[in-house]
């Protein structure tokens, strides 16, 4: 049994799309390249893969990969299994080349967008392999207003080589300036095979700079951080996302995709071809399951929750189990504040913060 035990809690539903038209170069997730064939298969072993589980949802998040390259079809399949009525938050990726049709996403019953803006430099784009243009990240924004939809999220990455200060705060005041309720600020995570054309790799102090004056220029417009690399208007965080970050129970569906449910975790083997099989010969879902231990639970749950502005919180039964954590927090009180049930990193500490995360969990 993939589930055990009982936590009577509501849970995420990730669905990961593997389909791209093409890979960007900077990629880790797992993708393939798109075929219509494909697809439908695909939806078959999505919609066969569901029917293990009949756990309550209250958020879906439709990652990958790009969602946006699935059919009108195939999208109301995926709405009819998830997209119920006690669904607070319907998210979708969206590529800013793709047509897409807001106002049919709308009646299925996606409330939230999340747009891969980029950057608004076309040098830039052109650089990270990007197909899509300035202009279509503003014409889907466009038609996804007039569509009625008013959560929009634009994805901002820095750190690209030869993009500078004044150019990254540039990208920031386009992207303020279309009026999204969430921004995420991403550092490109440069794979072995960068640099794409050679430029100099960024040090790690003007990354840093490029973080913090990011980050205050989004906090001058009225953002607000709650996580290291996400800004909301204020009723606007990502719901979905928070459940990772609070290291609550979700589900991860399609192929590559990870799920958390109590101290189990799983994570669904990385191939299509795999996936597609075992739903032909109604097999099981190949996938590797860990047991987290106690402690291994605990300190996972910490790095997971440091990454938020609040910080991580125990409940009163989990004091005693994470008190060797909390003493070791104590004793870094410089970059670190702690109470009796919570410990957060300072805000000025967060570019750093994954030396801090390791020197507390140990």
């Amino acid at each position: 049994v993939l589930l055990q035990g009982t936590i009577n809690r509501v849970v995420g539903i990730y669905i990961h799309v593997p389909f791209c038209r093409n890979k960007c170069p900077y990629c880790h997730f797992f993708t393939v390249p798109y075929k219509e064939d494909l697809e439908k298969k695909y939806i078959k072993a999505l919609l066969y893969e569901a029917n293990e589980f009949d756990e309550e949802n209250d958020t879906v998040y439709i990652g990958g990969g790009t969602p946006s390259v699935l059919s009108c079809n195939s999208l109301e399949k995926i709405a009819s299994r998830f997209l119920h009525n006690r669904v607070k938050e319907a998210s979708i990726e969206i590529n800013p080349e793709d047509d897409v049709d807001f106002r049919f996403l709308k009646k299925l019953g996606f409330n939230r967008l999340s747009i891969a803006a980029i950057s608004f430099s076309g040098g830039v784009l052109s650089y990270l392999g990007r197909r899509h243009s300035v202009k279509d990240v503003m014409k889907r924004i466009e038609e996804a207003r007039t569509a009625g939809f008013e959560d929009i999220n634009l994805d901002v990455l820095y750190g690209v080589p030869g993009h500078g200060l004044k150019e990254t705060l540039e990208d920031l005041k386009m992207a303020v300036k279309l009026e999204p309720t969430h921004i995420s600020y991403y550092l490109l995570e440069i794979p072995g095979f960068f640099p794409l054309k050679g430029e100099k790799i960024y040090d790690e102090e003007t990354l840093e700079r490029l973080y913090y004056n990011g980050r205050d220029f989004l906090e001058s417009t009225g953002f607000f951080q709650y996580e290291v690399s996400n800004f909301a208007r204020h009723g606007y965080r990502s719901l979905h996302n928070l459940k990772y970050w609070k290291f609550e129970p979700y589900i991860g569906l399609g192929p590559g995709a990870a799920s958390l449910y109590g101290r189990r975790r799983w994570e669904n083997k990385r191939s299509l071809m795999a996936y597609i099989g075992a739903w032909k010969r109604r097999e099981r879902i190949p996938r590797q399951i860990f047991d987290l231990s106690e402690d291994e639970f605990f300190k996972e749950k910490i790095m997971m929750g440091l990454r938020l502005v609040e910080g991580v919180k125990f409940s009163p039964q989990e004091r005693e189990k994470t008190s060797k954590f909390i003493e070791r927090a104590k004793k870094m009180q410089e970059v670190v504040s702690v109470s009796e049930d919570s410990i957060k990193i300072k805000r000025d500490k967060f570019f750093v913060m994954n030396s801090i995360i390791l020197e507390i969990i140990g």
